[in-house]
């Protein structure tokens, strides 16, 4: 899921990675939170693998990092947002069940 979601904020603007971590908090009212931890290492992979580009806002000082999807990243982003629709519509629906299980 966070790939999908870090190539779907990189479609509207170029981010830095603190910017996504608040964003996917924002996106998911604060259900899903992402550490640094597991941000940085999931950018890296994305941009080794020619998904996004990253360059240095001041390259001197290395101050933040801004992302930007790349080609090959659109193509891959409509691939995983198909795939990963069906799973969340039965999660919803999954959510949904149990709500009227629990809660009439």
């Amino acid at each position: 899921m966070f790939p999908l979601l870090v190539l779907h904020m990189l479609r509207k603007q170029p981010e830095y990675g603190n910017r996504i971590i608040k964003q996917m908090g924002e996106i998911t009212g604060g259900a899903m939170t992402v550490s640094p931890n597991t941000i940085y290492p999931l950018l890296r992979r994305l941009e080794d693998r020619g998904y996004i580009v990253g360059e240095w806002e001041n390259p001197e000082s290395k101050s933040r990092r801004f992302y930007s999807i790349t080609p090959s990243g659109e193509v891959k982003y409509e691939e995983v947002k198909e795939l990963f629709e069906g799973h969340l519509l039965r999660v919803q629906s999954a959510i949904e069940s149990l709500q009227r299980e629990i809660y009439g």
